[in-house]
């Protein structure tokens, strides 16, 4: 059984050489596509296979119909998900949960790194709000 590994192997080298030509050419072709093919005469647009490409508009339409897209989804879509996702606020979901891990509140831990673990919500709220001095 062989181990994935991301160090280059010979068959990787060729592999990413073709995609390096593939998409060499293709980029090349889009510039083509986008930049000249307006600038040619009617005589040579009207041929057969020049013809049927679609207008260039789209040449610069379509990238910016992706990224108009893409920060729909990274700044609306994205987080509304999130958003359904996460319980409400009252929900003992975000005080405890299967994972948690309570701990004591007099550690028997005198030195070095104390134990990782969850403050119980009582104890937080006590010494965050709780005033002694009234």
């Amino acid at each position: 059984m062989s181990e994935h590994s991301p160090a280059p192997t010979p068959s990787r080298a060729v592999y990413g050489f073709a995609f390096h030509l593939a998409s060499r050419t293709a980029f090349a072709l889009y510039l083509l596509w986008g930049f000249v093919l307006p600038m040619l005469p009617p005589s040579v647009a009207s041929l057969p296979y020049i013809s049927q490409l679609p207008q260039p508009y789209w040449a610069v339409a379509i990238p910016i119909h992706a990224c108009v897209a893409l920060a729909t989804f990274a700044f609306l879509i994205y987080p509304g998900i999130n958003l359904t996702m996460t319980p409400a606020p009252d929900d003992m979901r975000t005080i405890r949960d299967s994972h948690s891990r309570r701990l004591p509140l007099k550690s028997k831990h005198t030195k070095g790194i104390p134990p990782v673990g969850d403050l119980d919500i009582s104890h937080v709220c006590r010494t965050l709000y709780l005033n002694e001095d009234l």
